[in-house]
């Protein structure tokens, strides 16, 4: 019998390079098992572990085999399962067998939460999943969350699945789940200095007759608080002691004007790349194919250029956001474009502060792997505001 602890218990899935497990971390969630398929993440989750989570708990594999190897004695109560399932894309004009597709791991997921019926489950994934070739399936996996115990019968398709999880419910359910719509989410507007929307799923069993409630859960940071800062009482440039430069067109006498009336919102502002650069501590400029002696992951790349489609993140707003890339680094959501309009590539370090993961949190490998890990990341100060208001919500 695995041991109880009085600390609110998480499985991490598809735990990638650690963004999710991190901000549940200082959420004070204390993780019972991180599962993941990237051998490469799977050694930055061990790199990262002191302190932080059981190094002998990163399970290095598919979810799949995790769960079959894997008893609900052996984990013991679970209070959050939290992951990003990776998604293929689904379509009403394809033969309707989506989730018998092995990339797709939702079904695996929805497993997890079946065998370990967890207090409350926290899914995040891109927001092109609720666009409308997508939005059937994914209304799908939203259904699936509400009812687990109405499980997939072998011998039906997806839609025909999905048809009998939309028929009214006869009697109780030995398994069910309060699911508010789900919500996409922009990155910038809780702190971290990157525009990055993605899309959260909060689900919290019936029987605790508890509810998530999005409204609860507004935003800190505002883009109309930096706009202020910058063009209205330009403290921002005071701030980081640098000349006012010339306000862009669209910020004209009258906008400015109508901005002053209206008055400094109460949010703070967005947080810039040239914020990142000097938050917690100021970075030095990565030398380019040097190592930093002290900085981990924080060497300068040479040959920075702008293309069309990657133009560089302006300095003084939230970066683009940093994305895995299918053919390697992208390099338009990588690179710093100053205010004379000259380029560079983001560091490994700088990228990852871009997420929010702190300066001693290091990756292993390649730079195109650490920055694939990064990418995939959920930013980790978004983590741990879901998962703060979780605990809240559960009385954990």
């Amino acid at each position: 019998m695995a041991k109880q602890s009085e600390t609110p218990r998480s499985i991490e899935l598809f735990a990638g390079g650690g963004g999710m497990a991190l901000g549940l971390h200082q959420a004070g969630f204390e993780h019972s098992s991180l599962v993941e398929w990237d051998s490469k993440a799977c050694d930055t989750l061990r790199l990262n572990s002191e302190g932080r989570w059981p190094s002998a708990e990163v399970w290095d594999g598919d979810v799949r085999e995790w769960l079959k190897s894997t008893s609900a004695e052996d984990v013991g109560e679970v209070d959050v399962v939290a992951g990003g399932p990776p998604c293929q894309p689904f379509s009403l004009g394809g033969l309707h067998n989506g989730d018998t597709d092995a990339r797709n791991m939702f079904p695996a997921a929805l497993d997890v939460v079946r065998k370990f019926s967890p207090k409350a489950v926290i899914f995040e994934n891109v927001p092109g999943l609720t666009r409308a070739s997508f939005k059937p399936y994914f209304d799908y996996i939203v259904a699936q969350l509400r009812e687990p115990s109405v499980t997939h019968r072998r011998d039906e398709t997806w839609t025909e699945h999905a048809a009998r999880l939309a028929k009214p419910r006869r009697g109780a359910r030995s398994l069910s789940y309060v699911v508010q719509e789900p919500r996409i989410i922009n990155a910038a507007d809780y702190g971290i200095p990157q525009g990055r929307r993605r899309v959260f799923m909060v689900a919290v069993r019936e029987d605790l007759g508890l509810e998530w409630d999005w409204d609860a859960f507004e935003p800190t940071h505002s883009e109309a608080a930096l706009a202020y800062d910058q063009w209205v009482e330009p403290v921002y440039w005071e701030e980081h002691d640098i000349p006012e430069p010339e306000r862009p067109d669209k910020f004209t006498d009258d906008v400015v004007q109508r901005l002053k009336l209206k008055g400094r919102p109460t949010s703070e502002r967005w947080r810039t790349v040239r914020d990142m650069l000097r938050e917690p501590t100021v970075l030095p400029t990565p030398v380019d194919g040097v190592p930093h002696p002290e900085i981990p992951n924080h060497v300068g790349i040479p040959g920075a250029r702008s293309y069309p489609g990657h133009t560089g993140s302006p300095i003084d707003l939230p970066a683009k956001t940093i994305k895995a890339g299918v053919h390697g680094v992208c390099g338009g959501e990588a690179m710093i474009r100053f205010r004379d309009d000259s380029l560079r590539y983001l560091s490994v370090r700088e990228s990852a502060r871009v997420q929010g993961f702190p300066d001693d949190y290091q990756f292993t490998g390649a730079r195109s792997t650490a920055m694939r890990h990064i990418g995939n990341a959920v930013a980790v100060g978004v983590a741990r505001q879901v998962g703060e208001r979780l605990r809240a919500v559960l009385s954990i």
